[in-house]
């Protein structure tokens, strides 16, 4: 792990409303109005659904469901006014790796280049691999997979994020476990890396090393600023400090990391709660979950420097928090956040919105679902300003399905 910059706060998080105009500010309306859920094309048993959008305002589902016969199906889906179409497979088989915080997505290039990554298992239990394709026609044909990385260990390869890559290509980052194949030593393990590489008419490019010791198990997220691309991931000390630390793509070279809202939160395992990262302009803003001193919080941070420092944590939850975090940005102070929360019914998805002045709105209720770990990581896109959000809903005693609904920002 490369010593991270401990970001000054210059917030109190209780202080945060106060930060622009030295008077308390009015809270902020709920985000949505009205929420409408919009039946989705999966079937049952389906479920890591995944989202995507393109400039034109276009949106995408994933979603993996059971194959007859063993196996199952990455399948694919565009929303049309409020109806999905008819899902098509982007790929099949028996090795395909279903797991509720490993899933697969989509992404959308700024050339309209669509790629596609999903995990095939490999020899033995924990051993897996990234596969991508890629499409030019906007998902109706994909190319013949590849996989983006050289390594071919029995080791995990996994939790990817793309992004628009400087110089053209689709970028690609995640977590990547060749180190840990053999360890370092009598009883020792190597470390979980961080990596990226960018492909280009279906080849990987060189790859990078962003981070020689990471979180071996938490999501990735990336994001492109006005002149720099941001990954935001689970740091991990040589103390077990599991911190947030976001690194920067500029002038070919990944930057080293800096932490974002020092939690020192110790832990000895991994959390399996990755934080999220998106951008507007030259402003970013990320979002995570914490359990320092056994106490779960989630926050967001905004940087109006291209991600090169971040301001003071602001709290979001008001309940019991189980994170399991999504961001969006419409300009560039102000972020969209999606997470789970336990009620006395179990758990429901909430969707806030933040201010860079500190001020949060109340949550509002999206669906419904589980706070067990097959309700996965609820995702949501933006199209305008209508808002699309997907999650599983998980089923006592029968198979588990996906939901979706739209929303009209205020």
């Amino acid at each position: 792990m490369r010593t991270p910059h401990a970001v000054t706060l210059i917030l109190a998080a209780g202080l945060a409303a106060l930060a622009f105009g030295g008077t308390a500010q009015a809270p902020l309306p709920p985000p949505a109005a009205v929420v409408t859920p919009i039946p989705s094309r999966a079937l049952d048993g389906a479920a890591q659904p995944n989202l995507a959008a393109d400039s034109r305002g276009r949106v995408w589902m994933t979603w993996l469901e059971p194959k007859p016969g063993g196996g199952h199906r990455f399948q694919l889906s565009e929303l049309s006014g409020s109806q999905w179409s008819a899902p098509s497979t982007i790929t099949e088989g028996t090795t395909l790796m279903a797991n509720w915080a490993d899933f697969p997505s989509v992404f959308v290039a700024s050339d309209g280049t669509m790629a596609a990554h999903y995990l095939e298992r490999g020899t033995t239990r924990l051993a897996y691999h990234v596969r991508v394709k890629t499409s030019k026609d906007g998902g109706k044909s994909w190319s013949e997979p590849i996989t983006p990385h050289r390594d071919t260990s029995a080791t995990e390869h996994g939790f990817v994020s793309f992004y628009d890559a400087p110089g053209g290509g689709v970028g690609l980052i995640w977590l990547d476990g060749r180190e840990m194949a053999a360890g370092h030593g009598p009883g020792a393990r190597g470390s979980m890396t961080l990596r990226s590489t960018v492909l280009k008419n279906g080849v990987a490019g060189d790859e990078l090393v962003i981070d020689s010791k990471v979180c071996e198990c938490c999501q990735t997220s990336a994001a492109r600023t006005a002149d720099a691309v941001l990954v935001a991931y689970r740091d991990r000390s040589d103390q077990e400090i599991r911190d947030t630390a976001v690194a920067r793509l500029a002038g070919g070279k990944w930057s080293a990391p800096v932490t974002v809202g020092t939690d020192n939160w110790n832990i000895t395992a991994c959390p399996v709660n990755g934080p999220a990262i998106a951008a507007a302009g030259q402003s970013a803003a990320v979002a995570w979950f914490t359990a320092a001193g056994d106490a779960p919080k989630t926050f967001v941070a905004f940087s109006t420097d291209g991600g090169r420092s971040f301001g003071g944590p602001i709290r979001l939850d008001t309940a019991p928090t189980l994170g399991r975090l999504d961001i969006l940005m419409p300009s560039p102070d102000r972020a969209f956040v999606t997470s789970l929360e336990r009620d006395a019914e179990g758990a429901r998805v909430v969707l806030r919105e933040v201010r860079r002045d500190g001020r949060v709105s109340a949550p509002v209720q999206i669906g419904r679902t589980t706070p067990d770990r097959p309700a996965g990581f609820p995702r949501i896109v933006s199209a305008g300003k209508r808002l699309v959000a997907a999650w599983t809903e998980p089923r006592p005693g029968g198979a588990s399905r996906v939901l979706t609904a739209v929303m009209e920002a205020r």
